[in-house]
């Protein structure tokens, strides 16, 4: 007779962070992007590099509907301009976030 152990679909993250050992420049950080593109990465205004988990697909359902009724009113409206989820933008502080 062998013990089973309980199977658990939750997931506990461990979150742990740390000062950056190395500072990256735009173009390094753009290029590491590059080459792990199966992952959402941030960097903070300090630098720090930011592995984020992905939605699950309920939320992911609810951001596609959302962003489907904002891109018919940005179309109609014709007064500014929309982004899809995996763009990067630099804030004013230097972070550069990604806005799921």
């Amino acid at each position: 007779m062998t013990a089973q152990l309980p199977v658990t679909t939750e997931i506990n993250p461990m979150v742990v962070k740390f000062h950056p050992i190395v500072l990256l420049t735009d173009d390094q950080f753009y290029d590491f992007c590059q080459l792990n593109k199966n992952y959402h990465i941030e960097r903070s205004a300090t630098g720090e590099v930011i592995f984020m988990s992905p939605t699950g697909s309920e939320t992911d359902q609810r951001n596609f509907d959302l962003i489907v009724e904002l891109g018919i009113w940005v179309k109609q409206d014709n007064t500014g301009v929309g982004f899809g989820s995996s763009g990067g933008f630099t804030l004013p502080n230097g972070a550069r976030r990604a806005f799921p």
